[in-house]
């Protein structure tokens, strides 16, 4: 097992923070009603870019193969793109149907 450095225990907590944030928000009874929303989507990002970031920082926390961890970030990178097109298209399509 590797030394633990400060620095990826204080990242592993902070993107479980994040992650747990994105679910708190996911199960808001406001954010549910605006299902498809700006709001919704970044909180869909939120919750899945902290899961992603901290399956990252658990795996370079414990050793694990450095390309499992550069994995985890190539799936975040994917969910980002895929989170942000998304956002960027209804919003083209919101501005052509006003």
């Amino acid at each position: 097992m590797a030394a633990m450095s400060p620095e990826q225990v204080v990242t592993l907590v902070l993107s479980i923070f994040c992650g747990v944030l994105g679910v708190f928000l996911l199960t808001h009874k406001g954010v549910r009603m605006m299902k498809g929303g700006l709001l919704y989507r970044i909180s869909v990002g939120l919750a899945a870019i902290g899961i992603v970031l901290s399956l990252n920082a658990g795996s370079k926390l414990f050793g694990v193969d450095p390309s499992i961890a550069d994995l985890f970030l190539i799936v975040a990178l994917v969910v980002l793109f895929y989170i942000g097109y998304s956002t960027w298209l209804s919003a083209h399509q919101l501005q052509q149907q006003a």
